[in-house]
Order: C-alpha cells, then structure tokens, then sequence
C-alpha cells in the first residue's frame, strides 16, 4: 500500500485491514509493511520504504500486493520474483491500469464499453478522466458545443446515465467466481465526479447479463485473484474501469460472504474455486466528506 494522498492511505488501510483479518481468521501467519500503523492482528514491518519492504515477501509463501494503479505493476514484479503472487500478473495490471488500452482490449472482444477518444472531444456531453489511475480522482463531466482539446495524459468517454455498480469476482486460471453486485454511491458536484463508498449486495433486473459481461471482461484481460469490474447499468450495460486488484469494495463484500475472502483467493490460486458462494445481509462502506 504506497500514496500520499489521504483518502487514498484510509482506503488503504481499511482493505489492509480486512485482508490481514481474513488469513489471520485462516490460520495463516501474516506480514504486512507500514510506516506507523498497527493492527489488531497480523505481524508488522515498520518500513518507510513501500518497494523495499515488498523484498521482506521472499520469507513468505505468497502475497498480495495493495497498491494504485500507478504503483501496482512494479510492486508486482517485485513480489513475484520474491514468493507466489495471488493477483493478478504484472502485464494484466499493466493492461488495465491505461484506461484506453484496456477499453479497445474489451472492444475488440465485442464487449460494451463507451465511446472513448484522446487528444479532443466534439460536440455532446464526456466524462473526462486521466489515462492513468485509479479511484474518482480527477474525473469530470463536460458539456461540448463544438470542438475541445483534452489533456494529452487523459481520456473522454461519452457520458452515459444509468445506475453506477460493481461486480466483485475472485479469478482463477481456469474460472471465475462472481462474488457480489454492489452499488456505487457516486457524487455529482460542479461536474466533478467522486466516488464515496459502496452498498452490497445490489439487486439488479438483469443480474445474469451483468455478471456474464463482467466475467467475461475478468477473463480476456487475464486477471487473477480478487478483481472488481465497474459498469454502468442503463439500457445498454457498459463497462468503465476494470481493477485487476483489491478495491475498497473487498471491506463490505468480505462482511456479507459465508466464506473468508483469504480462503478464496487461495483457492483460486490453487484453482480450486467453488461453482458458486452465497451471501448473508447486507453491508455497506461510506467515505468521509
């Protein structure tokens, strides 16, 4: 887990947190690094450098990286030079951490995604949003009369209305295991848009289409491990972002699974994954401001 920004350490911890809670329930032994931080469980490495505490992974079985996506292929290659990766591959973060790779990727596979351009904008209303990275950061909604220039690090995809969710899946070579639908509590201010938290699990009408898009987003991108796909529900389901990692979703979703979040990413390493997993209540996560 390595930004400097606030919110971002607080969402951070909080996945830390309920990963460590998780193997710790298992029985494994576990590490994790931190520049202060304790928690109620685990064992921790005082480290002030992110990178070189991921070397302390070769005294370890496997690991999983928590980290943004700026950050997530590098601390990745480190870890599986070390010990056994329980996400997703380096080149897969790679693919899905620049937003225009990822969605032509998708496209080409004919699955839905926005209309998405560089460099400038024509007429209609864009969600523009850097190329690169993760979160809600620098995400705004703009309206085009003619013709407009964007910056040369981001992307515009046309602007589409409709209910913001999330499929929570846990992949492994061979399948892919949807875990939860859950909604996106997404805050329009001056057109900026900000992401604020999550309700799972979320019903929706077409709940079969959904998670079929989403598996099938999981697996041509390659991805392993806990993974999440965000997509906008409206007449026509699009896929936005795909997270080849641990989001903030993991701390509800783990609240509402019959099974430990840990035990099912081990599974899926080892390929092992159940047809299905069930769930019980309901939970949410709301940020501060």
């Amino acid at each position: 887990m390595a930004n400097n920004d606030a919110k971002f350490i607080q969402q951070g911890m909080m996945m830390l947190n309920t990963l460590v809670t998780s193997f710790s329930r298992c029985k494994h032994t576990v590490y994790y690094p931190t520049a202060g931080t304790r928690l109620s469980c685990g064992n921790a490495l005082p480290s002030r450098s992110f990178f070189k505490s991921l070397e302390f992974s070769k005294n370890c079985d496997a690991g999983v990286v928590i980290a943004p996506d700026e950050l997530l292929r590098g601390a990745t290659e480190i870890l599986e030079e070390n010990t056994c990766n329980l996400g997703s591959s380096p080149d897969a973060v790679h693919v899905c951490a620049d937003k225009l790779a990822c969605t032509r990727m998708l496209k080409q596979h004919n699955l839905p995604v926005p209309r998405t351009v560089i460099n400038c904008v024509t007429e209609g209303v864009w969600v523009v949003k850097p190329r690169f990275g993760c979160g809600s950061e620098g995400i705004n909604r703009i309206n085009v009369t003619g013709m407009q220039k964007i910056p040369k690090d981001a992307v515009a995809t046309e602007y589409i209305k409709g209910e913001h969710i999330s499929v929570s899946l846990v992949a492994s070579n061979s399948s892919i295991l949807p875990l939860t639908i859950n909604r996106q509590i997404i805050r329009h201010n001056r057109g900026s848009i900000t992401y604020h938290g999550n309700q799972t699990p979320f019903e929706v009408e077409n709940k079969r289409e959904i998670l079929d898009i989403a598996s099938t987003a999981i697996r041509i991108l390659g991805c392993r491990g806990y993974a999440g796909v965000d997509i906008i529900n409206s007449d026509q389901p699009c896929v936005v972002d795909i997270n080849p990692r641990a989001t903030a979703s993991i701390v509800p979703v783990s609240q509402v699974l019959t099974r430990e979040i840990a035990e099912l990413i081990l599974q899926a390493k080892n390929d092992i994954l159940p047809s299905k997993i069930d769930t019980m209540g309901s939970a949410e996560m709301i940020l501060p401001g």
